[in-house]
């Protein structure tokens, strides 16, 4: 059976987020969001993480009030979240776009 490497980021990582003192601000955005997403428009999020584990979080933090938004989210990153060995099964569950940069090419 295949194995769900999503949940398995979900899982891993959720113990590590303080839900009480933890929240989404604006999160109206997101409901908009999800509307436009309905709707079939497309919309790009820009941020600078810190972590790999932000995509987790991100999801964690939106499962309850949007889970389509946290379950669909595609993600850019570089080389590295799928060659080191300890990215690579937190990266197998998301959507992700590959960037390899000129100096690993």
């Amino acid at each position: 059976e295949p194995f769900d490497y999503y949940m398995f980021g979900q899982n891993y990582i959720r113990p590590l987020v303080d839900f009480r003192s933890s929240y989404v601000g604006n999160v109206s955005l997101f409901f908009e969001m999800e509307e436009k997403l309905n709707q079939g428009h497309n919309i790009v999020l820009i941020s600078n993480h810190q972590t790999e584990a932000d995509p987790a979080i991100i999801a964690l933090l939106l499962e309850s009030t949007n889970p389509h938004v946290a379950e669909n989210l595609t993600y850019i990153a570089g080389d590295r979240v799928i060659t080191d060995p300890l990215c690579k099964p937190f990266s197998m569950g998301r959507n992700l776009i590959c960037v390899y940069t000129k100096k690993h090419m």
